[in-house]
Order: structure tokens, then C-alpha cells, then sequence
């Protein structure tokens, strides 16, 4: 039996790969339709996130969509994600996790070849805040829209460097920049993760079918993975105004290891820690994470 499933997305080239991504997960007996919607956060461009409501404006109508049974599921990049979701909606499966890490897209191939005063350009202000930490000279601009403005403004020579995310890139398969290590500037909270989201309140034969299935695709290991980062994100009460970075990793042996780190907007003060445990454990070890860090003077940078 065919199973009919309607699904909301942004309307950027990322994002509709990523649909396809799901498509492919969720297997030939489902037929997709999808509903691509220009949400609030792709229109307003020329100011920063937090200063027109947080990167919750790329998630909220597609939420929306499924809840007004527009849609029946609605994809999302997970780094995008609020800790709070729609009431009556759940993340039902997460795909295997790609590369988290964050890349330099420059004529330097490093942040220590980076010129003296060199204009970067990022949306993000953990990527701005983490940077300005190791390069205190560097002048970080506003840069957002997708992938492909955001190259042609490095391009016409706007900046000095960019910063975007290597999963991003990877899944539009456009192979350049180089890696930042981790040290520098550690990664985002689901960076590299595929979300899908449902609704489950309707009772009907269809959402338990699309439920039942999404079970089965979900990832376990990167489902783990991001339950203890957006625990910690949740504990820390972690919005667009704070730059806040959430790394967890499943170990072989299903232990998992969480780091995390939380940094003043401009960079002058970095709180790192880290704590491991059991997979099973994940939403524990990120609040307990989350309370090591406060008691490490976190608390004043999350009021800056």
C-alpha cells in the first residue's frame, strides 16, 4: 500500500534537498507532495535574528502547516529548532547526523592567515563570538540569505571570509572552504541534523501510519546525540542572543560524551566543560551539564 504524505519545507535549495534526503529515508510505498513555504525569517534579511524574533521565524508557520493539516510533516534543519516545540507536535525521527563542523570560506585557508582586521561575515553569534575569542582583531559583519547570496556577496568582495555550516554544503554538493577546528569555534546544537516533525494529537489511522514509519527511520545514535544538546540548550534557556555551543557524541559502547561551552558576545570571556555518561541518560546529562556551566559563571553571560 502507497502511503500519502504531504510535506512542509522552506523554499531554499537546502532545504528542499533535505526533503529529498527524507524521501529517500522514508522509502518507494510513500508518495510525497510538498508544500515549500517562504517563512518570516527568509523575508526579513537585512537584520539579525534575535532582533526580529529568534530563528524560531523558520519554524512556526511550517508548525503551523501540520497543525492546520495543510501538511503532514514538516522538515527542518534541527539547529533552526527552538527547545520548545509546538504544543501537540513532536520530533518523530532525526536522520544520521552530518559533518557538524563549521567552515572558513576565504582566499585564506585559515582564521591564522586571515589578515589583521579582516571582515567576516555570519548570522550566527556563537560563530561571531567564538571567532572574536580567538581573533580579537577581526571585524564581524551581518550575513544572511542562502547559501548562494551569501557566496556571491564573498564574491563581490563584501567580506574577507564566511562562515557556514560544511553539512549545508556537503548535501548541495559545493566542495569548498576549509574546516575550523573545533577549538576555535566549537559547533551549534544539532548542527548537521535532519528533523522531522509531526503532529500527535489527531488520532487518526494516517498520523499513526506516518508516526509508526518515522519510528523506523528514526537515527538512534544522532537522536542521542541531540537530545543531550538540546537539553543543555533548554537548561541554559540558549536563544539566537546567546552564543552557546553543544557537542554531544556517542561512543561505541553507547556511553555518550557532551561538551559545551557558552561565550561572551564579544568573545573576551569562553566556559567550557564537559561530562559523559550513558546514551540513555542524554536529556540528564544535558541539564547537569548546563548546571556545571552556571555554577562556573555562565549565569552572568546568559543575562548579557
Amino acid at each position: 500500500m502507497i502511503l500519502k504524505i504531504k510535506i512542509a519545507t522552506r523554499k531554499s535549495q537546502l532545504a528542499l534537498r533535505q526533503v529529498d534526503l527524507v524521501t529517500d529515508a522514508l522509502g518507494k510505498n510513500v508518495e510525497a507532495t510538498i508544500l515549500d513555504i517562504v517563512t518570516s525569517g527568509d523575508k526579513t534579511l537585512e537584520k539579525s535574528l534575535a532582533d526580529i524574533g529568534g530563528k524560531g521565524l523558520f519554524i512556526k508557520e511550517l508548525e503551523n502547516v501540520i497543525l492546520n493539516d495543510k501538511a503532514d510533516i514538516a522538515v527542518h534543519s534541527m539547529k533552526d529548532m527552538e527547545t520548545e516545540i509546538a504544543q501537540n507536535t513532536i520530533i518523530s525521527a532525526v536522520l544520521p547526523r552530518g559533518d557538524r563542523s563549521d567552515l572558513l570560506i576565504s582566499g585564506y585557508s585559515s582564521f591564522d592567515d586571515l589578515p589583521k582586521g579582516a571582515v567576516i561575515g555570519t548570522s550566527s553569534v556563537r560563530r561571531a563570538a567564538f571567532a572574536k575569542s580567538y581573533r580579537p582583531d577581526l571585524i564581524i559583519k551581518l550575513l544572511r540569505g542562502n547559501v548562494g547570496t551569501r557566496i556571491a556577496k564573498l564574491n563581490n568582495g563584501e567580506f574577507d571570509g564566511i562562515i557556514l555550516a560544511k553539512a549545508g554544503l556537503d548535501r548541495l554538493n559545493i566542495n569548498i572552504g576549509h574546516v575550523i577546528p573545533k577549538e576555535i569555534i566549537p559547533p551549534a546544537s544539532s548542527q548537521g541534523v535532519i528533523a522531522i516533525q509531526s503532529t500527535n494529537f489527531k488520532n487518526t489511522s494516517l498520523e499513526l501510519n506516518i508516526n509508526n514509519l518515522l519510528a523506523e527511520i528514526n537515527d538512534k545514535k544522532t537522536y542521542y546525540e541531540t537530545l543531550a544538546e538540546r537539553s543543555f540548550l533548554g537548561f541554559l534557556d540558549g536563544s539566537c542572543r546567546t552564543p552557546i555551543s553543544a557537542s554531544a557524541y556517542v561512543t561505541e559502547n553507547n556511553n555518550l560524551i557532551l561538551d559545551g561551552a557558552i561565550a561572551k558576545l564579544d568573545g573576551t570571556v569562553v566556559i567550557k566543560s564537559s561530562i559523559s555518561g550513558l546514551m540513555e541518560d542524554a536529556f540528564l546529562l544535558g541539564k547537569e551539564l548546563g548546571k556545571e556551566i552556571v555554577s562556573k559563571g555562565g549565569k552572568n553571560l546568559l543575562a548579557q
